[in-house]
């Protein structure tokens, strides 16, 4: 019965203890903020004012057009597109999240040449990779080869992609 006893007291606290390790070890999963009544009416103005590239400059915003071809890669997860007149890299990193960020090469400037390897992006002139994890971020042309891009914020409304350059 003391074994037994043991197992019953010992088996609880253990499991709750892998559980708090495991949730610990986690990388918190990022959240699609809806848009507000705000953006709403923003998003449904500029709607009609895409170009036939399925996107919008507007001051220091960048509207997308998702549903448009040239944007298609972004169904996928991991798929990216590089939009060179807005200065912005988009990547889907998961079903619900599509994140941005500036297409300027933090090695020399270049904004042509991406392509994606393991979750990172990678530029073809140097073969310098950079996170899309926000750490150790770099600027752009700040001759640093390695670290993270520099990231800006999006709202998502229905089929549409609002990035808020810096």
């Amino acid at each position: 019965m003391k074994r037994r006893n043991f197992i019953q007291h010992l088996c609880p606290a253990l499991t709750v203890a892998q559980l708090a390790l495991l949730s610990s070890c986690q990388e918190e999963a990022e959240t699609v903020v809806p848009a507000t009544s705000e953006d709403e009416k923003e998003f449904k103005r500029v709607s009609a004012l895409f170009n036939d590239e399925g996107f919008l400059i507007e001051g220091k915003s960048v509207f997308v057009n998702l549903a448009h071809k040239n944007f298609s890669k972004l169904a996928d997860i991991s798929g990216f597109s590089n939009v060179l007149e807005a200065g912005i890299l988009l990547i889907k990193t998961d079903n619900t999240t599509i994140k941005a960020f500036d297409n300027c090469c933090p090695h020399q400037g270049a904004r042509a040449s991406w392509v994606v390897v393991n979750g990172r992006f990678k530029c073809e002139n140097h073969g310098n990779s950079y996170n899309t994890s926000e750490v150790n971020l770099v600027t752009c042309s700040s001759n640093s080869i390695s670290g993270g891009l520099v990231r800006f914020p999006v709202t998502l409304y229905k089929t549409y992609l609002k990035v808020l350059k810096s």
